[in-house]
Parts: structure tokens; sequence; C-alpha cells
């Protein structure tokens, strides 16, 4: 009896060992992988330093066409796009390559009345661009088709 219970506890406790060093190990990886990223950060920083501000990107920028959607149908003399946007500058939209035309700001998205267009397969492309002209975002081409 006595060499079965010696036998159990050398086991357990072997057991235990085991699970400490895991613990040990995974909260030693978690401090590396903190390590690492304050000094990717601080890099960062000290790379922003010296640079124009202008330059410097805000990666949680947005912008996308909500409306129409991708292959919608749009008719009728009228159609108003709403396109969401981060609040980083203002917004303005592109159809088929051509001149960039400003939004308007209204209830938390950015619209555009979009009159006056022609039969056919159109190309649709947002770009948000902070308040110094710099374009800070692109959407992604909707395309929609147009019939009237």
């Amino acid at each position: 009896m006595a060499i079965i219970r010696r036998a159990r506890k050398s086991i357990a406790a072997s057991a235990e060992k085991k699970t400490a060093k895991k613990r040990v190990s995974a909260a030693g990886t978690v401090k590396t992988v903190k390590r690492t990223a304050v000094k990717k950060e601080t890099a960062v920083k000290q790379d922003v330093i010296g640079k124009k501000q202008e330059e410097f990107v805000n990666n949680n920028s947005y912008v996308l066409v909500d409306y129409p959607v991708e292959n919608d149908v749009v008719s009728g003399n009228s159609y108003v796009l709403r396109i969401g946007a981060s609040f980083d500058g203002y917004v303005e939209v592109s159809f088929n390559d051509s001149e960039w035309q400003p939004c308007r700001f209204a209830s938390g998205y950015w619209w555009y009345d979009w009159s006056d267009f022609k039969p056919g397969d159109t190309k649709i492309v947002a770009r948000l661009v902070d308040n110094d002209g710099k374009i800070l975002k692109v959407s992604d081409i909707r395309k929609c088709k147009v019939c009237q």
C-alpha cells in the first residue's frame, strides 16, 4: 500500500510540475508578445517624430458605399447614394473614373444626389479626404446597372 501511495504522489507531483511549466511558459510567451508590441509601438512613434503630421495616416479610417448595393439596378431620374465613413474629413464620389464630386453629410452618413446618369454599367468609388486635402481611404469599387 505504501508503494502505491508513493507512486500516486509521484505521478501527481509530476503532473503538477508539467502544468506549472506550461503555465510559466505560456505566461512567458504573453510577456514576450507584450514586450515586442511595446517595442514596435515605440519604434513607430520614433519614426513619426520629425515627419510632418500630414504624412501620418489614421489606420482606423474607413469609407464604403452602402447604397446602391453591389449589382443593384438603378432607375428613374435621380438616385441618392449613401456612403458610410469615419469622421476624419469629408467624402467625395466618382462615377466611371470621372472627376470627384463632393458629398453632403446628414444623419451620420454621407449622401450624394445623383442625377443625369446614363444607362449602362456604372462603377462607383468613394474616398475619404482630410481637411488638408490628403486622401485617407478609397472605397472598393461598387458596380451597379442604370436603366431608364
